[in-house]
């Protein structure tokens, strides 16, 4: 018998595979989802989403800029919420700043500082001036972390905060902050070098070895107190020192906590609007911008990164709007 050449030998093969492939996709189609788990891929450890209600309350957004963070925030003076802070023109108030690097345990900042109501530069690492954008014709700031509006430009204080540490030490010494208001809002600008010169935004994210999955990893964080109502009663003499840094639970009253988070609410746009308490730290009404990307029945993620979208936030952020469960990414 005679032999087929190699050339229409090679024509018949891959002819034949493309007809074999056909109906293999018929039954099971070719989907964009299927991805090679390798040794070293991780999946962050939160969904992230729009959050809602009073847990909306707060805007912010931070960038780096040459291992400097800039993070600005936005909040309604007077958001109608019992549990929030109401920002007074005439009334000047004790408030904290705290901040941790990649870490849920070691805090540093400045635990008593002072609100006040005045255009004036006092030079006080312990006071800060909230600038009035309407009485000298400037427009809100833009909250995207930039920090160069005309808002933050110049004539308007900027407080350099005397930083400690408060538990353990990051290392962090130095942070700058500046105040405006218009007649609705009040704005923060806060910058401080991190310590490690990274964003961190890993928190409890998954890590693959080749065979099993492991979670684990932490975020850059900064943390406000303002009072409520009911204060600590220690509050405008302890400031911070009323709080217990690790949980944000206070010795006595309640604070209006804002919790931004380098990981969980900045790739959102948002800061956690809380309540600390003596017993805990607790949730105001609505919805948060995460949720834990865990399954106490899973030893995966339960959801990944759809392959087929590009993420909009960048790999280490797994947005609402574009996970899939972890089983469409495996081939049946």
């Amino acid at each position: 018998m005679r032999s087929l050449s190699p050339t229409i030998l090679m024509i018949f093969l891959l002819a034949a595979g493309a007809l074999m492939t056909g109906c293999e996709d018929e039954i099971n189609p070719v989907s964009d989802s299927w991805r090679t788990w390798e040794n070293g891929d991780t999946v962050p450890g939160y969904v992230l989403s729009e959050p809602s209600g009073s847990r909306a309350d707060v805007r912010a957004k931070a960038q780096m800029f040459d291992d400097y963070y800039a993070l600005e925030l936005s909040c309604a003076m007077n958001t109608g919420n019992a549990d929030d802070h109401i920002f007074r023109p005439d009334t000047s108030l004790v408030f904290a700043v705290i901040i941790s690097d990649n870490s849920q345990t070691v805090w540093n900042g400045a635990p008593l500082l002072q609100l006040i109501w005045t255009d004036t530069d006092f030079e006080d690492p312990y006071a800060v001036s909230v600038y009035d954008l309407v009485a000298n014709g400037r427009a809100a700031p833009t909250i995207d972390g930039d920090g160069n509006d005309e808002a933050w430009s110049s004539g308007v204080p900027e407080t350099q905060l005397d930083i400690i540490d408060l538990v353990g030490d990051n290392g962090l010494r130095e942070a700058y902050l500046m105040a405006v208001h218009d007649s609705t809002h009040i704005y923060f600008k806060l910058a401080w070098p991190d310590p490690t010169s990274t964003m961190s935004l890993g928190r409890e994210r998954w890590h693959f070895d080749g065979s099993d999955w492991t979670r684990g990893g932490d975020e850059d964080m900064a943390i406000f107190f303002f009072p409520t109502d009911t204060p600590p009663a220690d509050w405008d003499t302890l400031g911070a020192g009323t709080v217990s840094a690790e949980e944000a639970t206070t010795t006595d009253g309640t604070l209006n906590t804002w919790a931004w988070t380098a990981g969980l609410t900045n790739p959102v746009g948002y800061a956690d609007d809380l309540l600390s308490t003596p017993t805990a730290l607790e949730n105001d009404a609505g919805t948060a911008a995460f949720r834990l990307n865990y399954d106490a029945g899973k030893s995966y993620p339960p959801y990944v990164q759809d392959p087929a979208v590009e993420p909009g936030q960048g790999p280490e952020v797994l947005l609402e709007t574009e996970a899939i469960p972890f089983e469409e990414t495996i081939r049946p």
